[in-house]
């Protein structure tokens, strides 16, 4: 019997990513010897034509050969490359679909790039292609839209492309719309209203003046004010976002950032802690401002707080220095509830178990704090598979016990939390904080 393996990669195998002049397999970047790597790109796109499912076909497979050999500069030294025993079968359709078709953005913000607010129009007919791609297949299984750009609500065909793609996919399907909130959109309130989308906010500043610094423009106000009417519609599908970067991480903004979204009436959104893509590793000064930013959440009573995977994946075991110092700056915050572990959990069920799981499980000593663990995911295909020594079990299970249950994914925390509030499960038993 043979032991050979071949590499392949989840985003290559099953994603795809609308550009303005290209399609991509992926839109992960990550740093390798040194330099940053991903967005891989499966195919550029002339002004005037329109990609084919076959082009589609051949650039996976080109990349997926070119990942065997090591020579694809995209994807080589990727964290999410794995093992398989056989090719994998690239007809097979999507199952996550990006749409970032255009770059026209009325912000400017400090982290981004040209790649998102240069103003180009896609060089292709959106609309048709995705009715290509509706007539082949491609959307039979998809579970998950993810709307971004550029603003994707500046796009006079946004409802259009959304009623679309949305008639050819299973009832079950959502659209993640990555969406600044400088302006009100009507569609997105009335998709809201039909439990089609969820909505991703970068707000990133407590205070006018640092928004402009960080987003480019003088408009704090009327993302606040807009938040508060989606959220009157349903909060449990509004996400809010703070990027740390060094502008905006200084305990007086992370307050006043805090305040504001009390004042909005924002405390039952999901609150998304992140940092700036484009550096390699995370700060200790950072550790301590995330901490800080979650006690001051804690005594606001928002409950729905996690990190993202820009965090846990440029996480690692602090050595005992870097320890004793974020000890330090906890206790003399008086925000010692923010680590989980000084919480007097003894056991604890972890559920969602994706790429900020396994980092947290491999990279950190997290789990060893306590005496019993279990794992849990909805995806059928986990359930009963190993991850390190721990079993995934079925979501139900979670009721063989009244353990604390930390939810460990950022894209379904929002459904994850609202699934198992429906399944009865005691809102008392969730935990949110600070992992180390």
């Amino acid at each position: 019997m043979s032991n050979f393996k071949y590499k392949s990669c989840k985003q290559l195998e099953s994603s795809l990513f609308l550009a303005p002049d290209e399609l991509r397999s992926c839109c992960q970047r990550f740093f390798y010897n040194g330099k940053m790597r991903g967005d891989a790109s499966l195919l550029k796109v002339k002004k005037g034509q329109s990609p084919t499912p076959k082009q589609i076909l051949d650039a996976r497979e080109k990349i997926f050969e070119s990942i065997q050999n090591e020579k694809s500069d995209s994807c080589t030294g990727c964290h999410l490359l794995y093992e398989r025993d056989s090719k994998p079968n690239f007809e097979s359709g999507l199952d996550h679909l990006s749409v970032e078709q255009h770059t026209f953005c009325n912000l400017r913000c400090s982290y981004c790039s040209p790649m998102f607010y240069g103003g180009k129009k896609p060089n292709y007919n959106v609309l048709d292609f995705v009715k290509t791609l509706s007539k082949e297949g491609y959307f039979k299984n998809l579970k998950q839209v993810v709307w971004g750009g550029g603003e994707p609500t500046l796009d006079k065909s946004f409802e259009l492309l959304v009623k679309e793609i949305n008639s050819h996919t299973s009832p079950e399907i959502y659209h993640r719309i990555f969406t600044n909130s400088v302006r009100y959109s009507q569609s997105l309130a009335n998709f809201l209203k039909k439990g089609l989308v969820k909505i991703v906010t970068s707000i990133d500043a407590g205070t006018e003046e640092t928004f402009k610094k960080v987003r480019g423009r003088s408009k704090f106000h009327e993302v606040f004010q807009n938040l508060e009417k989606y959220s009157q519609i349903n909060s449990n599908k509004i996400t809010i976002k703070y990027i740390l970067t060094d502008e905006n991480k200084s305990e007086k903004e992370l307050k006043s950032f805090v305040k504001t979204c009390i004042k909005f009436n924002l405390e039952n959104c999901a609150f998304q802690i992140s940092m700036d893509y484009k550096s390699s590793e995370i700060e200790l000064d950072t550790i301590k401002k995330i901490s800080y930013f979650i006690g001051e959440l804690k005594k606001n009573h928002i409950k729905k707080i996690f990190c993202d995977d820009h965090i846990a994946r440029r996480f690692k075991t602090l050595n005992q220095n870097q320890k004793d110092q974020l000890e330090k700056y906890i206790e003399l915050k008086r925000i010692k509830s923010v680590m989980i572990t000084n919480q007097s959990i003894k056991s604890i069920n972890i559920f969602g178990i994706g790429e900020i799981a396994e980092n947290i499980i491999y990279k950190t000593k997290f789990l060893d704090n306590f005496d019993n663990v279990d794992l849990y995911d909805s995806d059928i295909k986990k359930i009963g598979t190993k991850i390190d020594k721990y079993i995934i079990q079925k979501p139900e299970y979670i009721h063989n016990n009244e353990d604390k249950i930390l939810i460990l994914t950022a894209e379904t925390y929002n459904d994850i939390y609202e699934n198992l509030i429906n399944m009865k499960v005691n809102e008392n038993r969730f935990v949110s904080g600070l992992i180390v």
